[in-house]
């Protein structure tokens, strides 16, 4: 499991204002908890039934991108990138209306500059980084524009912070980036403390953030919220796993990848993956805690027929089987010679 593909996949998800439409949250709630059908059936049918504003292509964009990161695959990406194209060409035509106004002028750059965005995450996906650095600061520019329409988008400063922070972190290969990490995390809060509808969304991509930078705290206060919030969500709960997996606090990271575990065997639309991922990720926490009794048994479970070609085709477990065996024989060695 890539976490910063997961953090960019998601920066966009939920930072469209809702406009009190539940059609859109109900959209939202069904991608979180990755039941991805039923919140594509829901969208294609306001689009069978005439609906082409720009709020429907952008959040059907949204399913499918989730949809195909949570299978790890480019099935729908001619779809995807489609409905993201509607977006921008239908949001350019809007906004050359010069008396559009004032909040509904920042509304269609809010969703043009969000379609940006998505197009610069799945061009830095197949390496084409140029292009996505390029689109990147398009969508930034056009966030920035619809805060300056209308400062009280709150949803805008989510999109817009995290793309500071990532872009200082993650981008060193261009040279005279300034560095806008404290920047793009107090945006970020601004779309929580005034109760942005992003806000949980906003939560989870903070969680990221906060870790690497070093907040473990703040990032441990939000990973509580999202889960008890969203407690049968599998997304959110990988965040949750992630915080004390960081921190190191083995009995709380070790009872997260259990629960993460059970929420995976009981989703119909589970990847197998993420089953071998979490696996993985709980042995090493057993190894770690000198509980290597329960990680073998774990390792054991994985070097098991079935699991073969999952393995096969997983770096990180691979390497996280590896360690554990390692770091327990040697934990047996040690003590071996102190019985002696």
């Amino acid at each position: 499991m890539n976490f910063f593909v997961r953090q960019i996949v998601t920066l966009l998800f939920l930072t469209i204002p809702l406009l009190a439409q539940d059609w859109i949250k109900q959209s939202i709630e069904l991608t979180i908890n990755t039941q991805f059908t039923k919140a594509e059936s829901l969208l294609t049918a306001r689009m069978e039934k005439g609906d082409s504003s720009l709020a429907v292509y952008f959040y059907y964009a949204s399913v499918l991108n989730s949809q195909m990161t949570h299978f790890e695959n480019k099935d729908q990406n001619d779809s995807f990138e489609h409905a993201l194209q509607q977006v921008v060409n239908r949001g350019a035509s809007q906004l050359e209306d010069t008396i559009l106004p004032k909040k509904e002028k920042a509304r269609t750059l809010f969703y043009v500059g969000s379609a940006y965005g998505y197009l610069a995450f799945y061009q830095g996906q197949i390496g084409a980084w140029f292009s996505a650095v390029k689109n990147g600061n398009r969508a930034a520019d056009y966030l920035e524009e619809a805060i300056e329409a209308d400062s009280t988008l709150w949803d805008a400063y989510l999109g817009l912070g995290a793309y500071k922070y990532w872009l200082s972190t993650k981008v060193d290969w261009i040279p005279f980036i300034p560095d806008r990490r404290e920047e793009g995390i107090d945006d970020i809060y601004k779309t929580i403390r005034y109760n942005g509808h992003s806000k949980y969304m906003a939560m989870h991509q903070l969680i990221y953030i906060l870790l690497d930078f070093g907040r473990f705290n703040e990032a441990e206060e939000f990973a509580e919220e999202i889960v008890a919030a969203y407690p049968k969500s599998i997304f959110m709960r990988w965040a949750h796993t992630h915080v004390y997996m960081k921190e190191k606090n083995f009995p709380k990271a070790i009872a997260s990848y259990k629960a993460l575990l059970d929420l995976i065997a009981g989703d119909p639309n589970a990847n197998p993956n993420h089953k071998m991922t979490a696996l993985g990720r709980l042995a090493d926490m057993y190894a770690r805690a000198d509980s290597c009794g329960q990680a073998l048994k774990i390792i054991d479970s994985l070097k098991s027929i079935e699991n073969k070609k999952l393995i096969s085709m997983n770096d990180e477990v691979r390497r996280l089987m590896n360690e554990v065996l390692g770091r327990c024989d040697k934990t047996k060695r040690l003590k071996g010679k102190t019985n002696r």
